[in-house]
């Protein structure tokens, strides 16, 4: 399962990500993403970060 991550509408590197959240909340923020994913695949999945609002996507 490929993640990708977009940071206020615009894609973003998971790199750049760990560096807007740090490394915890990063961790915390995809294991919920998964779970929730799992869940109802047709769920956005968005979190209020320091640079916006992070939108995860599973494909």
């Amino acid at each position: 399962m490929k993640t990708k991550f977009y940071l206020n509408g615009k894609k973003t590197t998971q790199k750049a990500v760990k560096e807007i959240t740090g490394d915890k909340r990063f961790k915390e923020i995809t294991a919920d993403a998964k779970e929730a994913f799992f869940e109802d695949p047709y769920t956005e999945l968005s979190y209020m970060v320091q640079g916006g609002i992070l939108t995860v996507e599973f494909i």
